[in-house]
């Protein structure tokens, strides 16, 4: 056998011994929406209306899996309800409209994580929300969210147990009778 052919056999038997390539890990380890607390992100589906941002504060975390070396482009758009009446659907029904904030940060190069706070003004509606986060043009959260009213929701539990409470006490007079 020729060195040529030796070298070419040993050349090739080498190509299919060799181990594959690892697959690219993507860019965005791990992205999150909620409430801060601490070095925390609580994930919730509800979050209630607080525009006080020493009670509680609302964001979203991004987390890279590698650091980069130049900027990372994160866009966000947060949907809301509108606070105006008589904006018909394409139906032509009347209802409340749909606003839009749009926000935008770069990501240093060398940097990791991205904490960014979404707080609440009090122009602000309650109702579903929805947060569309991309990082790179790609979408790494893109969900929904109630904000609601707690103390009109502590209203309605305060009714429905005394409610409850009334009807137990209905039923209990009606046993001690029997």
């Amino acid at each position: 056998m020729s060195h040529r052919r030796a070298l070419l056999l040993l050349v090739m038997a080498l190509t299919a011994c060799a181990a594959p390539p690892e697959t690219a890990k993507p860019l965005v380890e791990r992205a999150r929406f909620g409430v801060f607390f601490g070095t925390e992100v609580q994930e919730r589906r509800e979050i209630p209306f607080e525009v006080d941002r020493s009670k509680q504060v609302i964001g979203f975390r991004i987390e890279l899996s590698r650091p980069r070396t130049e900027p990372v482009e994160v866009t966000w758009e947060l949907d809301m309800p509108g606070d105006r009446r008589g904006v018909r659907d394409v139906e032509g029904r009347r209802g409340l409209g749909r606003r839009t904030k749009l926000g935008r940060a770069q990501m240093r190069p060398g940097s990791v994580r991205l904490d960014q706070e979404l707080g609440f003004v009090a122009q602000d509606s309650l109702g579903t929300w929805n947060l569309r986060v991309l990082v790179d043009d790609e979408p790494v959260i893109d969900r929904p969210f109630l904000v609601y009213d707690p103390e009109q929701r502590r209203k309605l539990r305060r009714e429905s147990r005394a409610e409850l409470d009334a009807e137990r006490t209905k039923q209990f007079k009606s046993q001690k009778r029997r």
